[in-house]
This record gives structure tokens, sequence and C-alpha cells, in this order.
């Protein structure tokens, strides 16, 4: 042991007497049962800082040390990084913002943990022949977040440039799920599906200008619609449902200057059905975005309804007569 250190030690309790209220490293030793080495390293790095020297060179603390030390001592307890506890020290931040920051840290990492262990049961609960396209389709997803933000792309490559900055928002944010916030090895490999699909060599644009006419009328009468629809859903109104779907089926009239007769429902359900091929990818892209979101999706806190599959799906059916279900084999 060096004499500095003897020094800190004898110094604690021989000299608490003298200098005030000066308490000394040994009585803090003493009172919280933390080692003389520990409270001589939180001195060291800032945490504690030393209010002098006695004459004979051991460290002195002010009185406030020690319930100073005791919030130090508990926060450690808690696993608390030290750098979090010098901002908190330094009043950079309150306790309370301390708590909440880390609060905020633990979810995250539980978030994290819970996706990659429904990851993990993705590839285990399944056939072995099949595991090495599972491995492969979920390597390419990496973070759920990094995956979130390259379907966000891909929507704005998709939507035609001279849309609305609104509508472009509003189609996004129905169109692009977040990843689940308590997610399952299905709605895991559901996301991963997705992803793919969104970022696959054979992609596809949504309807240009050369293919509706007036993009703005046509996205908003579809957005208009699925709201409708997301209500009729919820509520299971009649009403609202047929509402919805003269709104869908207007929106793709105006396209050709049609009105909403039999015969031109009869002409887009033959339209819609035969998009039902199996490798549309509307239909595969739609597909597993159900099976992200589930059949009665809770509202967005961004736009107030919920993500356009489920709508899209019941408008889908009532038009075409075709289910556009979750199923995504």
């Amino acid at each position: 042991m060096t004499h500095g250190t003897q020094g800190d030690a004898r110094g604690g309790t021989q000299g608490d007497t003298q200098g005030g209220n000066a308490v000394g490293i040994g009585e803090l030793a003493a009172r919280t049962g933390l080692p003389v080495k520990t409270i001589r390293y939180y001195s060291d790095i800032g945490l504690l800082p030393e209010s002098g020297r006695s004459p004979g060179g051991h460290r002195r603390y002010a009185a406030d040390a020690l319930p100073r030390l005791r919030v130090i001592q508990h926060l450690r307890a808690l696993g608390t990084p030290i750098a979090a506890i010098a901002a908190v020290m330094a009043g950079e931040r309150s306790l309370g913002e301390l708590v909440t920051r880390e609060l905020d840290a633990v979810q995250e990492r539980l978030r994290e943990a819970t996706w990659r262990r429904e990851l993990l049961r993705v590839l285990d609960d399944c056939p072995g022949p099949e595991r090495p396209h599972r491995l492969a389709l979920l390597a390419g997803v990496g973070s759920p977040d990094d995956a979130h933000d390259r379907l966000v792309r891909y929507w704005h490559w998709a939507l035609p440039a001279g849309l609305p900055r609104r509508l472009t928002q509003a189609v996004i944010d129905g169109a692009v799920p977040a990843p689940p916030a308590a997610p399952t090895a299905a709605t895991v490999l559901a996301y991963a599906g997705l992803h793919a699909v969104a970022t696959a060599d054979d992609r596809r644009r949504q309807p240009q200008p050369h293919q509706v006419g007036d993009v703005a009328s046509f996205y908003a009468g579809l957005l208009d619609a699925c709201a409708l629809a997301g209500e009729a859903l919820a509520a299971g109104c009649p009403d609202r449902r047929a509402e919805a779907l003269g709104h869908f089926v207007r929106a793709y009239a105006r396209i050709g200057g049609h009105d909403d007769t039999p015969a031109f429902r009869a002409w887009l359900r033959a339209r819609f059905r035969r998009g039902t091929r199996a490798g549309s990818f509307s239909l595969r892209y739609w597909r597993q975005a159900l099976a992200v979101t589930g059949e009665t999706p809770p509202p967005s806190a961004t736009c107030g309804q919920g993500h356009l599959a489920a709508p899209l799906a019941a408008l889908h059916h009532q038009v075409a007569g075709l289910p556009l279900t979750a199923n995504t084999r």
C-alpha cells in the first residue's frame, strides 16, 4: 500500500473533529460501507469533489458529501452507468430525467432482445430444408428500425414525384407498419417478408400520373375510402362499408372519366381478379402487411387511423369477391 493510500485511510477519521463540518474519507467509508478505494475513485473522477486537504494531506469533503455519496452508491447499486451519474452530480440532468432516460434505454434493449428471441424462434420452429431460406430472409432485415427506414424509402421512390407532400406522408404512414411493439415469431417473419417484397428487384412503383391522371385526386380518394372502410371494420357498420366502397370505386372510375355504374364495377371486379395472381407485387405486399398489422389494427398516432392493409383487404374483397387474407404462403 502506498503512503498516499495510508494517509487517506487514516485521515478519514483522525481529522474529522478539525476543519469545522468537513468530513474525512474514513468516516464516509464507515457510514456508507463503501471501500476507501471506491470513494477515492469517485473523488478522482469528479463525482465527489474534495473541499480541500488537511495539513497532513488527507482528503476532506464538505458536509453534503455523505448524502451525495449515498445517491451515487444507490444509483450504482441499480447498475446506472458512471457517465449518467456524473450528469446528475454535475447538475446537467435531474434524478427524474436520469430515471426516464434509463427506463427508455432498458425498454429499447428489451425490445431488441424480444425481437431477437422471436427471430430465433422463427428459425427454430421450421422444417430443416426451409431453414436456409428463412435465415436469408431474416438476415436481409438487419435491425427492425433499419427495415422500417427501407420500407419508407421504397414508398418515397414508388409514389409519384408530384404528389403533394401531405398526401405522400399520409400514404406512407398508412402503408408502412412500424416494427411490432410486441413481436411474435409470426409477425417477425411477416415483417421480414414485407421488407423482402419492398426491396426485391421486381418491386413496382405505385400508380403514376400517366396511369391515373390527377394523382392527388386518386390517392386522396383511396385514403378517404380506406378511412371509411377502417371505421366500418371497427364498428361493423354496413352503411359505412357501402360508403367506403363508393369512394373506392369512384377513385378508379375518375381515371378514365367513367361513372360508378354496374358495368364499371363488373369491369373493375375483373381487373382486381386478374391482380390476385400469386406473383402480383401488390398482393404480396398487402398480404404481408396484413400479417404484421392484423385484421383490425389499432389507430396510429400519426394519422388517427389504422394501417391501410386491413381496409384495403376489405375493399378488395368487396370489389373482387375474393379475400385478401393475411396468409403468406
